[in-house]
């Protein structure tokens, strides 16, 4: 949540006012002392852009090609 909250560009006041919580909140998320419930995670990711399953999980999604299948580097 650190890097997507810093890359964001917002500060910890305006994801606060997006968010509909406290600044104290989005810091203990942003430090990694408390998780946010699911609603604010999903707004939280609607906020920064960053996608809800990387800031589920911290892994990137796999990227999908035009037949559905995983795309994968050689």
């Amino acid at each position: 949540m650190w890097l997507a909250s810093r890359r964001s560009g917002l500060s910890v006041q305006e994801l606060a006012e997006r968010l509909e919580v406290s600044r104290n909140t989005v810091s203990a998320w942003i430090n990694g002392h408390n998780r946010p419930r699911s609603r604010d995670l999903k707004a939280f990711a609607l906020a920064t852009g960053y996608p809800l399953a990387w800031l589920e999980t911290g892994e990137a999604p796999t990227p999908v090609g035009p037949e559905g299948s995983p795309v994968t580097h050689r």
